[in-house]
């Protein structure tokens, strides 16, 4: 208890450097109190905590400033006994006054400012004091307290409004130090399939004032933020709908669908046929609605499964290198816009929205962009050169030794600010990356700025034309508020999905019927034989049984409607069948192992095309 004591003197008393906090102690003072087991040490500690706390609060609102308020508090979250229910009332209060200290109230801001900092400007500074280990214990304590809270009281009270805040400003302190992962700030409770997330949506939306999760984004994984994303583009749909039908009912419109029908050929027309009734919608203002695919000459209606063979039979085409808007590397598997001067703004701008159409109606799309698009369409700025090497490894790698070569070696190169670049039928072009750039060599004292300037050409300058049109396609679409809920690769997983195909997680959820379950023999025999496939064969499956070969953000444990395995006879030469529209796989009860097997492969192999059953 004295060296708890002396420690706590330490880390506590009024210095000079009021301002710092030392983690070293901290973490001390945690080890000594934890191995205290005196009952007497954790009362007079949780009732010295409860006092300081009322001594501050009281002070702040009469205007008394004390430059040590924010390390003060800061030092109570090392108490260990924080842990337990029983003392969360204080951990409450803490959080309730680092919240109050932070938000700054004008009688004491005008006290603080006396000592150079606001007590908001204190508090972010001690908070990125905090090393790795000891954020994290916090974290966990905060996220603790919320969870149980929520259980028990089925309500959001103060104290976890204030812990949230709390959290928030950690999750800041954390992101600008990369101190913890992202996935360290979801709370387990408020991502629970059960909780109200859509009265919670109401609540930020409505722009009451009263406190929402949604206004603490981080605190939602990616699969709930694609609840809230899915939920809010619903709410546009059904206002696009009712809109339809009301204009229908009252005015006898000529153009009454309230959906967006999309009518199709397959083959050489599809991308052309796409694009020009995509076009149209686009000037009617019918790109809201309800999205339904109708190939032309085939008999399947839309549930949802025609939608998922439509964008993965028109990504292939909109990124065929042949169509000229998209290159691919080879050694990255990447995608990006093809820089030239080439006039194809409406081009651009119609694949933009129909990677926004797929998003707004809830579809995954097979393509593969480098993180850096994400981070433009979020509008974040670049990490230059860092964020080129995804891309452009080579290049990137050679920008690395020009930063560490000296002015005799820069010079032998010749290198200047002027770079070349396409212009369109293998025509190229010269480029100043800074003005007058053809006349500005490169030397070691501004091969940093030659660096980053190369690598915002790149990135930005070239194909600025390219990009400008495909965000403003893709805006069109996207630009509700839940969208800027997501990371940029939790917005890419959004629209690609995962690429990691967890049969196990799709085993444990599936659904059985007509006489099948988990124990039927041909049930057996068909997860034995799925789990006995390759990596491409297991994608063809995926595709076969739901449409689209990619795993959705909330993975295949999570897949809307559930996957259900229905019996479907007892002939041994017929194929399965599916209907992705829901997900729904017809498996007949084969004789053995080895005709499931080679059944199953059959029409994995050749799932393409939609007819009625």
């Amino acid at each position: 208890a004295a060296a708890a004591a002396a420690a706590a003197a330490k880390l506590l008393q009024e210095q000079p450097t009021w301002l710092q906090i030392d983690p070293t102690a901290v973490e001390q003072l945690h080890e000594l109190l934890a191995a205290c087991h005196s009952e007497s040490v954790r009362d007079a500690l949780l009732q010295g905590g409860q006092q300081l706390l009322l001594h501050i609060s009281d002070c702040f609102h009469q205007g008394k400033d004390n430059p040590g308020f924010c390390r003060q508090v800061c030092g109570l979250l090392a108490n260990p006994w924080l842990q337990h229910m029983e003392c969360h009332h204080l951990l409450a209060a803490i959080a309730g006054v680092l919240v109050e200290l932070g938000q700054q109230q004008p009688a004491a801001a005008a006290c603080s400012a006396a000592c150079g900092l606001t007590y908001s400007q204190q508090l972010q500074q001690l908070l990125r004091a905090w090393r790795a280990p000891e954020m994290h214990r916090i974290v966990g304590l905060l996220q603790q307290y919320i969870t149980l809270t929520l259980y028990r009281q089925q309500a959001i009270t103060p104290g976890i409004e204030a812990a949230t805040q709390l959290l928030g400003l950690l999750e800041t302190a954390s992101s600008e130090q990369a101190l913890l992962e992202p996935a360290d700030f979801y709370n387990d409770a408020v991502n629970e399939p059960d909780f109200n997330i859509k009265e919670d949506y109401k609540r930020w939306s409505s722009g009451s004032g009263l406190f929402s999760f949604c206004g603490h984004s981080w605190i939602y994984d990616p699969a709930a933020k694609s609840r809230i994303l899915q939920l809010e583009n619903q709410m546009q749909q059904l206002a696009a709908f009712e809109s339809s039908m009301m204009q229908a009912l009252m005015g006898g419109a000529r153009e009454s669908c309230p959906f967006l029908l999309l009518r199709i050929r397959r083959g050489a027309y599809l991308l052309r046929d796409t694009l020009m009734q995509i076009n149209n919608a686009k000037n009617n203002g019918s790109l809201k609605k309800p999205l339904k695919v109708k190939f032309i000459g085939e008999e399947g209606v839309d549930e949802g499964g025609l939608q998922k063979e439509f964008f993965q039979l028109l990504v292939r085409e909109c990124f065929n290198p042949e169509f000229g808007m998209f290159v691919h590397s080879d050694e990255t598997h990447l995608h990006w816009f093809h820089a030239s001067s080439m006039d194809l703004d409406t081009e651009y701008e119609l694949i933009g929205i129909l990677i926004g159409l797929a998003i707004y109606n809830s579809h995954i799309l097979e393509f593969q962009f480098p993180l850096v698009l994400y981070k433009k369409l979020m509008g974040q700025p670049l990490s230059l050169p860092d964020d080129l090497a995804e891309l452009h490894p080579e290049i990137h790698a050679s920008l690395g030794k020009l930063a560490v070569m000296t002015d005799e070696e820069l010079a032998g190169m010749g290198l200047t600010f002027q770079v070349e670049t396409e212009a369109g039928f293998g025509e190229r072009v010269a480029v100043d990356l800074v003005p007058g750039g053809s006349s500005t060599p490169v030397t070691a004292g501004n091969v940093q700025q030659y660096i980053t300037a190369y690598a915002d050409h790149l990135l930005n300058g070239a194909v600025a034309r390219q990009f400008g049109a495909f965000q403003r396609g893709f805006l069109r679409l996207c630009s509700g508020k839940a969208l800027h809920f997501f990371r940029p690769a939790e917005l890419e997983q959004l629209v690609c999905g995962g690429r990691v195909v967890d049969l196990s997680a799709l085993q444990a959820a599936t659904h059985y019927d007509d006489g099948y379950n988990q124990h039927s023999a041909a049930i057996r025999w068909f997860w034995e034989v799925v789990h006995s496939l390759d990596d491409a064969q297991q994608k063809r499956l995926l595709f076969f049984i739901t449409g689209s070969d990619r795993v959705p953000i909330k993975g295949l444990g999570h897949l809307s409607p559930p996957f259900v395995i229905s019996r479907n006879g007892n002939d041994h030469t017929r194929l399965p069948t599916a209907h992705t529209c829901f997900n729904h796989l017809l498996l007949p009860a084969y004789k053995d192992k080895d005709t499931m097997r080679q059944r199953l492969l059959l029409a994995i192999e050749n799932a393409e095309g939609f007819g009625l059953l």
